[in-house]
């Protein structure tokens, strides 16, 4: 008994190898709410997907794409194409079987459970991809394959992770792929490159823009060599707009939605002039002059500078307005980066973060609970195994859970938490303040491992929810 005590007590705090089967073990806590819920933006993204190919063989070929969508919302089916046209190729092309098997055939895919695991499983390469750029930049920046490797498995274990990919089921991830591989250009001084996947990242969510700028100004100080590069990053964007007409139906409804966007981005305010000065502009205007006054002495600096920056970015990004649940999936990579790059403050890291991003999580159930309801695993992996709750008049929903457990009410409580331990984070990783060393004596298995159990039981509460109405509804 003593000799199997000391072998669990060495292989959760000396033995800092990563195994396969703690990759498989994740894996499968995340493949559960992955093909069990099943949320509304994701129904229409999987229609998306399946429309791509009904532009091309029933409308007037894929320039028709936005037209074809606009037309299939006025027959009442999915909403409006609102992004931009580079992620409807993506989907287009992983949507191929949709067309075949039920689009070609006049079904809608979104009714068969089969089409809605294909359809969500678009995210599933881009995730692994993301996997291995966060393991490859922590390679970049000198740490050992072990610690990189778990810089890695904390990104695909985080709060964000969860959230965006499995609940919520939306489209960041994709856009993260060039992000990170601009990243990591920019850590290898690879300028060209930099540029390029910068472009690419730009269409699918403007996040990337507000990455590009402060480390572009970061490196480069000259103010022509910074607006050819501005209007570079903008050139995979402006060339995709420019393939459809501005006048057409579904144009207009893709500006108005951006509209909308953008003015949710401008809605807080601060008390300054007029009052109408918006937090995020400020924030990332500071961002940028610190970055543009900043002299990078050394290529160890300029590598701090390259994980902290991001960090800083989408840290002022994502405390100055109301965001989307799934928005917050831009802080994961670079916190996962920050817990292990940052060998001095990793206890302090895994500590704050952890908290930080539970108190999110379930600040957004309270406040958002229709992005997490019970009613997003009918039709999935739950009902399938155990059945319905129809034959319940008054489901028990995510709603009233938050408000019977006291979330709604202290929900303020929950996000000032996530605010303040997110704005901790960045100051006690200041560049000044990194220390990367290997030998630690960290158990960093440990402490991974109480974060995974912990990010996977506030990920499981809508579908425990859903199982506690089957079972009531048994009882009826």
């Amino acid at each position: 008994m003593k000799d199997k005590m000391k072998r669990i007590t060495v292989f959760f705090t000396e033995n800092q190898k990563l195994y396969k089967w703690e990759w498989v073990l994740l894996a499968l806590l995340i493949f559960l709410p992955f093909v069990s819920c099943f949320y509304g933006d994701t129904n229409v993204i999987v229609l998306y997907e399946n429309h791509f190919w009904g532009a091309i063989f029933q409308g007037d070929g894929i320039l028709s794409y936005y037209d074809y969508v606009y037309d299939q919302v006025q027959n009442g089916l999915g909403i409006y194409a609102t992004y931009d046209f580079p992620m409807y190729l993506i989907l287009g092309v992983w949507g191929l079987p949709l067309w075949i098997f039920w689009g070609s055939k006049g079904e809608v895919p979104t009714m068969f459970f089969k089409a809605r695991l294909y359809g969500k499983c678009v995210y599933l390469i881009p995730l692994a991809i993301t996997v291995f750029l966060v393991y490859k930049i922590c390679r970049e920046l000198k740490m050992s394959k072990e610690r990189a490797m778990w810089g890695a498995f904390l990104y695909e274990s985080s709060m964000m992770v969860y959230v965006a990919i499995c609940l919520n089921g939306q489209t960041d991830i994709i856009g993260m792929v060039f992000i990170l591989l601009g990243l990591l250009a920019y850590i290898k001084d690879e300028r060209i490159k930099f540029l390029v996947f910068f472009a690419l990242a730009v269409p699918f969510k403007q996040y990337a823009l507000f990455l590009f700028v402060p480390l572009l100004v970061l490196r480069e100080k000259k103010i022509w060599n910074i607006i050819l590069n501005a209007i570079g990053s903008l050139s995979v964007l402006i060339v995709s707009n420019l393939l459809f007409d501005p006048l057409s139906p579904g144009i207009e409804r893709k500006k108005i939605f951006e509209l909308e966007i953008f003015n949710r981005l401008m809605a807080n305010r601060l008390p300054l002039l007029d009052g109408s000065v918006p937090t995020p502009v400020v924030l990332l205007l500071a961002v940028c002059v610190f970055c543009f006054l900043k002299e990078v002495r050394d290529e160890e600096e300029g590598k701090r500078y390259a994980v902290f920056i991001p960090l800083l970015t989408m840290g002022c990004m994502f405390i100055s307005f109301e965001s989307s649940s799934y928005w917050y999936l831009h802080l994961a990579p670079y916190l996962s980066i920050m817990l292990v790059y940052n060998t001095k403050r990793t206890r302090h890291n895994l500590l704050f973060e952890t908290v930080a991003m539970i108190c999110l999580t379930l600040a957004n159930y309270a406040s958002r609970p229709w992005a997490f309801e019970v009613y997003a695993y009918c039709g999935m992996l739950l009902e399938k195994l155990f059945g319905n709750y129809n034959a319940l008049e008054t489901p028990f929903y995510l709603e009233n859970f938050c408000q019977k457990i006291g979330i709604t009410k202290y929900c303020g409580a929950f996000f000032s938490t996530y605010v303040v331990l997110l704005m901790s984070i960045i100051f006690i990783n200041r560049p000044s303040q990194i220390s990367s060393e290997e030998d630690t004596g960290l158990p960093m298995r440990g402490y991974a491992y109480l974060r995974m159990f912990a990010n996977a039981a506030v990920a499981y509460i809508p579908g425990l929810l859903y199982l506690y109405n089957v079972y009531l509804a048994g009882k009826v």
